[in-house]
């Protein structure tokens, strides 16, 4: 770990003395970004990113950007990016307006909006009170908090040539992850998978670390809101493929702490460049190198575990779901884990 970076992993800890503040630390790349996806009754999906950060110019810049998947599978995009005095921001940063995008989580019901007129999209995602979680998955340099994971929602969507609004009801996960330097210095690859489709709610996280270590997070809600949570100490991404131009693995294989299990990956069905919605040139100082790239696909899982622990609210994650996989830069194979961790 060079200098500069552990320096900023200790300011990270510093900032943090406040644990419901919500603004990016003082680094010259730091941010913190939040991201949503829902999964409606109906057969919608939202999948949104909300983005603040202190590279370019001005002491803080901002972006919203996300697509909306209607049951036939015809995707609608919308962003916002504004530079330092052109957006508004509270002073915990718990509400956020950016041009025609908002996120408030200082309201009992934490909210999620678009009214962009230019694009022709209108969106609006209610949760209900009390569903939050806040549970935090790591800390340090490069943190990463579970502020929603299959919390009941209630949605309003509507594009251009649609007659009216249709009124959607659902479950969603909010998860904020916090960076004290840029992302690719510390994280070369992301890997997510949501499960919000049954009457039980998961979540999965893996990070592959720029030193090859990896950190894997496993959480679920079974149908009374109750949490277990593991955290896996090996996991494998096996059989990489090309699939609609995009190169991801077949099967996911993760294990330890009491619970072993997978994910097949599908098909994709978006690709994005999760930064595109930042303004010209707030990127080109913020990012070198390739260009980030963050691919959705169709996932199924199966998980058992060891024992019925105490804490296990339900049977744990098994069905379909959404994965995505994030690329910052090209993955370091992983370091298998020491003896007797």
């Amino acid at each position: 770990m060079t200098r500069g970076v552990a320096l900023a992993w200790l300011a990270a800890i510093v900032c943090a003395a406040d644990a419901r503040a919500q603004l990016p630390g003082p680094g010259r790349c730091a941010g913190v970004y939040w991201d949503l996806t829902a999964v409606f009754d109906a057969g919608d999906e939202l999948l949104a990113r909300v983005l603040l950060t202190r590279a370019g110019p001005g002491d803080l810049n901002a972006a919203g950007q996300g697509h909306w998947r209607d049951p036939e599978g015809v995707t609608t995009p919308f962003q916002n990016g504004r530079t330092a005095g052109r957006f508004e921001v509270d002073a915990s940063g718990r509400r956020l307006e950016i041009g025609s995008t908002g996120l408030d989580l200082a309201r009992a019901s934490h909210s999620f909006a678009v009214d962009n007129d230019k694009r022709g999209v209108k969106l609006r995602v209610v949760f209900a009170p009390g569903t939050a979680v806040d549970e935090t998955v790591h800390e340090g340099g490069l943190a990463i908090s579970v502020l929603h994971l299959g919390s009941r929602v209630t949605a309003s969507v509507w594009r251009r040539g649609m007659a009216a609004p249709r009124e959607l009801t659902g479950r969603a996960t909010l998860v904020r992850t916090t960076h004290a330097v840029c992302e690719r210095d510390l994280v070369s690859l992301r890997g997510e998978v949501h499960g919000l489709a049954g009457p039980a709610a998961w979540l999965w996280i893996h990070e592959r670390l720029n030193d090859g270590r990896d950190r894997n997070w496993l959480g679920w809600r079974g149908e009374d809101g109750s949490l277990a949570t593991r955290r896996p100490d090996e996991t494998r991404l096996e059989a990489w493929r090309e699939a609609a131009g995009e190169r991801l693995p077949r099967h996911i294989a993760t294990r330890g702490d009491g619970i072993r299990g997978g994910f097949a990956i599908g098909s994709p069905f978006l690709a994005h460049d999760p930064l595109d919605a930042l303004p010209r040139i707030v990127r080109m100082l913020y990012w070198f190198g390739a260009d980030p790239w963050r691919v959705w696909a169709e996932a199924d899982a199966e998980f058992s575990t060891a024992s019925r622990a105490p804490d296990v609210p339900s049977l744990p994650p098994r069905g379909p779901a959404l994965a995505s996989f994030t690329f910052l830069r090209e993955p370091i194979p992983t370091v298998p884990p020491p003896d007797g961790d």
